[in-house]
């Protein structure tokens, strides 16, 4: 192909130097014939022209004879006809002299003819000019046609050559390793290309020479880049081979200042350093200044030679370093690379390291506010003025160091803007750790439990004593409310220690609000508010199994419920004057929502084992015929498996609820027993004296183990277990009652009715006992003088 090309360029210039005496020798000769169309003198200058264009032109000089000819016939014509006219003109008119016909006739006979050949003339002289006109424009037309497409080829001719020169300068300086001008020769050569040549789409030469410049570009930008690769070396490799417990990256900077602004300059005209200095920036990124950033054990080294070498552990949590060795190590990689490009720029001036700036210091900033400042705010007020000497301070002055050196532009404010919301940093990160902290808590077992003290009217945390300013504002807010001792009196139970961690860090947390700043007060405050938010959320739902199954836990959440609830009410007022006026202190409408959800879960508890209850005594088959061996061994053990369940409950309620509160529950469980009992035994039609026997020995065993069901190890003294039953157990008379009617005969019956104000009728209606007197006695005349006397 360059043989072809060469061959062409030859043919150019021998062209070239004989085309320009053409040009000037056509355009004088153009020129003359213009001017000196009508003379005689063009058949000499125009000897190049063709044989039929010399008999043409003879040809034309003949006719022009012959016309000019005629002319001076019909000049003499004429001056004969006038002088006729004249003559006769006189002699009818001067002289009067008369005239003859004849010679009137003669004379306009003349005029005609004359006026004939005239007009013949005239016609032959027009036909003559417009024939020489024409074939005037036909030759200056040609000629000019051709003299465009001698301009064309020229045109074409030039640029070849231009391109041509343009590929072998490329190739000459880029063998003396000349990047800059090969890459200019190269682009001129493809704008040259690129540069359309109107109708001459299809010039093959042309696209082969646009393949060749690809070729030549493509092979000038790979050349460049295993250059680059050996100016800027990369090694990556792990120091302990066998546990890869360790990991090094190094990079190595290869003098030749000449060569890589040759490198940088060729690149950017043809458009590839910024993919190259982007990619070197990533690698900057992630093999240098990512793990200095994020991993303490990250350690730097540089040498004289422009070497520098990170050395890091390899961990799956790595801890980020101090802010003032981070910045240290992010130092001394950026002054290396200062060092080696701080010559070097662009064309628009820009150094190299402001360049490579501008496309990793986003990401960098980004990392050091993110992996290393962040975690380095404290979570306590009171570390913040050590970590402002340890960050604030080198943040700054790293800051300034990078603006110097054009690394970040002035206006890149990431890091100013850490250090001025470091205030609100610091309570954003508090308020998250307070929040995770208690999703954590919340999140717990419930089995590890601790029991709260109820020595102080207004509670006190049991696992620890609180501060003296904790204790001083609620005896301030206890003395200046004129209340029963007994006000705000936690009863004695059990709670999850979890729950009262959580109390804890609220209290701790008001508690460091009311020191601080009144924007960081606030937000503490609302910190504490959305804890007990996540409470009502995140507690039930993460032990959602445990409370539906196990009665213990059940009774734990809703002590921890009431809990929470107790300290609710207070917490607000003994911080209230120590907070921003703006602010509502109350925690006093979660109350209600918190209470309900600990009053929620007990009762589908209660009525979870009211189930279970009713479930085993559908195995009594309605106490009917209890004597009777099966049936009565059925009825036993329904009436046990009840027993049994109630004193199960008793071992896991009676430690852990409030003493009032589990009398309640098992008493509620065991009204709904008795009623059962009492209703199938009132409706049954026919109970023989056995069967009476039977039912009230089981009545009777209910009774028995009724009453300890009702003590309580929280009890503070003896209990008189038979108040408790009536109180908490609302049928419990009524039972009592039905099981004297079993024992008793008509007699004792009726004394007890006593005209319906004995206890046998506060408890029983007139239906009712008449129902069981014609169960239990036979039809006689006494059964029926009792009957008629209830009523």
């Amino acid at each position: 192909m360059l043989n072809f090309l060469d061959l062409k360029v030859h043919i150019y210039r021998i062209f070239r130097a004989n085309y320009s005496l053409f040009v000037v020798t056509f355009i004088h000769t153009s020129v003359l014939v213009e001017k000196q169309r009508g003379e005689k003198t063009n058949c000499l200058n125009l000897r190049k022209m063709s044989f039929v264009s010399e008999v043409l032109s003879c040809a034309g000089q003949l006719e022009a004879k012959e016309i000019q000819g005629k002319v001076e016939v019909l000049g003499k014509k004429m001056k004969d006809l006038k002088l006729e006219v004249y003559e006769v003109t006189k002699g009818k008119y001067v002289d009067f002299f008369p005239q003859r016909l004849q010679t009137t006739s003669a004379l306009i006979e003349n005029v005609n003819k004359v006026s004939g050949d005239l007009k013949e003339a005239k016609e032959k002289i027009q036909n003559e000019v417009k024939n020489q006109l024409t074939l005037s424009k036909d030759v200056l037309t040609s000629l000019k046609g051709e003299l465009e497409n001698h301009k064309c080829v020229l045109v074409i001719l030039e640029r070849l050559v231009q391109i041509q020169d343009n590929l072998e300068s490329s190739v000459s300086a880029n063998r003396r390793q000349n990047y800059t001008e090969a890459a200019s020769s190269l682009l001129k050569a493809n704008l040259l290309l690129a540069t359309p040549l109107e109708g001459f789409d299809d010039i093959q030469i042309l696209q082969a020479l646009q393949t060749e410049c690809f070729v030549q570009k493509e092979k000038l930008i790979f050349e460049m880049t295993e250059k680059w690769k050996q100016l800027v070396t990369w090694n990556s490799n792990d120091a302990n081979i066998q546990n890869k417990s360790r990991q090094v990256f190094q990079l190595e900077l290869m003098s030749g200042e000449n060569v890589l602004m040759e490198l940088i300059g060729a690149m950017e005209v043809l458009g590839v350093l910024e993919s190259t200095l982007k990619t070197f920036g990533n690698r900057l990124v992630s093999n240098l200044f990512k793990p200095c950033i994020v991993n303490s054990t990250a350690t730097v080294k540089d040498s004289p030679c422009n070497v520098v070498i990170v050395t890091v552990n390899n961990e799956k949590n790595p801890v980020p370093p101090p802010p003032k060795q981070m910045y240290m190590n992010v130092m001394t990689i950026i002054q290396v690379l200062e060092d080696y490009f701080k010559n070097v720029t662009i064309q628009d001036g820009t150094n190299i390291l402001s360049y490579i700036g501008r496309n990793v210091s986003q990401e960098i900033l980004e990392l050091i506010v993110k992996e290393c400042l962040t975690p380095a705010i404290p979570h306590n007020s009171k570390d913040m003025s050590e970590f402002e000497a340890n960050c604030i301070e080198p943040t700054r002055s790293f800051q300034g160091t990078l603006v110097n050196l054009k690394f970040i532009l002035e206006d890149d404010n990431a890091l100013e803007e850490f250090v001025k919301n470091i205030d609100v940093l610091f309570v954003n990160k508090k308020s998250q750790g307070i929040l995770l902290r208690a999703r954590e808590l919340m999140k717990s077992e419930l089995h590890n439990m601790v029991r709260v003290s109820d020595e102080y009217p207004l509670g006190e945390l049991a696992d620890k004593e609180a501060p003296s300013g904790r204790k001083s504002r609620k005896l301030e807010l206890a003395s200046s409310c004129q209340l029963s001792a007994d006000t705000f009196k936690l009863p004695a139970c059990q709670i999850s220690v979890c729950t009262q961690q959580l109390m804890t860090l609220a209290y701790e947390t008001l508690e460091e609000a009311i020191s601080s700043s009144q924007d960081c007060a606030v937000q503490l405050f609302f910190a504490v508010r959305n804890m007990f938010e996540l409470f009502c959320s995140v507690y039930p739902t993460a032990h959602q199994k445990a409370l539906t199954l196990f009665p213990q836990m059940s009774a734990v959440f809703n002590n921890d419920c009431m809990y929470v609830s107790h300290h609710l009410s207070t917490i607000g007022h003994q911080f209230s004057k120590s907070l921003p006026q703006d602010v509502q202190a109350t925690f006093v409408d979660m109350m209600p929502k918190i209470r309900r959800l600990g009053t929620d879960t007990m009762l589908q508890q209660l009525n979870s084992q009211k189930d279970i209850m009713m479930e085993y005594l559908q195995a009594a088959k309605g106490f009917v015929s209890v004597s009777e061996g099966s049936n009565f061994a059925s009825t036993e053990k329904a009436v046990k498996q009840v027993l049994h369940q109630l004193q199960h409950l008793q071992k896991v309620w009676q430690e852990i609820l409030p003493v009032n509160q589990y009398r309640r529950s098992i008493g509620t469980l065991l009204n709904t027993v008795v009623i059962e009992i009492s209703d199938r035994v009132i409706s049954l039609e026919d109970i023989s004296a056995s069967d009476a026997s039977q039912l009230a020995s089981l009545m009777s065993l209910i009774q028995k183990r009724a009453g300890p069901l009702m003590k309580s190890t929280n009890d503070d003294g003896d209990v008189n277990v038979t108040i408790e039953l009536q109180r908490n157990v609302s049928k419990w008379l009524q039972f009592t009652e039905i099981v004297t009617v079993l024992n008793a005969n008509l007699l004792e019956i009726n004394d007890r009715w006593a005209d319906g104000k004995g206890p046998l009728a506060n408890e029983l209606t007139a239906s009712e006992v008449k129902q069981m007197i014609r169960a239990l006695f036979q039809n006689t005349d006494r059964r029926s003088t009792i009957l008629a006397k209830i009523r």
